[in-house]
């Protein structure tokens, strides 16, 4: 009786917090181990096989790894705003920009930031600005001559 008792309660309770999600996709697709999932708020995150929440769905959007660097993805705040995640899950840029570039298109190492005030700078793959985003576009890229 209380081997039953354990497995309809942790089938409910499997049911219960899989039910949180609206969709969710195919494991490997994003990160090996890792399904995106959709809230029914039409935000998203990851989980892991175990159904562990690994990124919290807070996002709008989030771009496959590699997009702008092989170690991190994009992801796009309910604010329009712009930020990175690594594979581990870890968010090593905020969601602050309106826009982040690729990495080492216009200087090695590093990715063009715009904020939302239309200011520029460069960030390296720390997360931190190396360059300040206070820079107009004709000033950040005299500064990179």
């Amino acid at each position: 009786m209380k081997k039953t008792l354990f497995t309809f309660t942790f089938t409910l309770l499997g049911i219960f917090s899989f039910a949180q999600y609206k969709k969710v996709y195919s494991y490997g697709d994003y990160q090996k181990d890792w399904a995106l999932v959709k809230t029914s708020s039409g935000t998203y995150g990851f989980i892991d096989q175990n159904k562990k929440q690994v990124v919290a769905p807070i996002y709008s959007k989030i771009e496959k790894f590699g997009k702008i660097h092989p170690d991190f993805a994009l992801v796009k705040a309910i604010t329009d705003t712009y930020g990175l995640i690594d594979k581990n899950g870890k968010e090593i840029v905020p969601a602050i920009y309106r826009n982040i570039g690729k990495f080492d298109e216009l200087k090695n190492g590093l990715a063009l930031v715009e904020t939302i005030n239309n200011k520029f700078g460069f960030i390296d793959t720390n997360g931190k600005e190396a360059i300040s985003a206070i820079y107009s576009l004709d000033e950040i890229k005299a500064k990179l001559q």
